[in-house]
């Protein structure tokens, strides 16, 4: 009959290579996750500059149509 393993055991080194390899996979993940939320914020940025982009061009279109009126209203 097999004698039972203690705590300091053979079981040890395996717990800690596991203990090792899931504190890899989460630096993996973490690391992943941080690529991915840099990238949406690049993007809601771009997009939000973009917006103002196209916001400063319909102003602009508008003035310039009111003052089209304006000058049309006036002759």
């Amino acid at each position: 009959m097999p004698a039972p393993a203690s705590a300091a055991g053979p079981d040890r080194p395996a717990r800690r290579s596991s203990r090792r390899s899931r504190s890899r996979a989460a630096v993996g993940r973490l690391a992943a996750a941080r690529h991915g939320f840099e990238r949406s914020l690049i993007a809601l940025r771009r997009a939000a500059l973009d917006a103002v982009d196209s916001g400063d061009l319909a102003i602009l279109a508008l003035r310039v149509c009111g003052e089209r009126r304006l000058r049309a209203g006036a002759e």
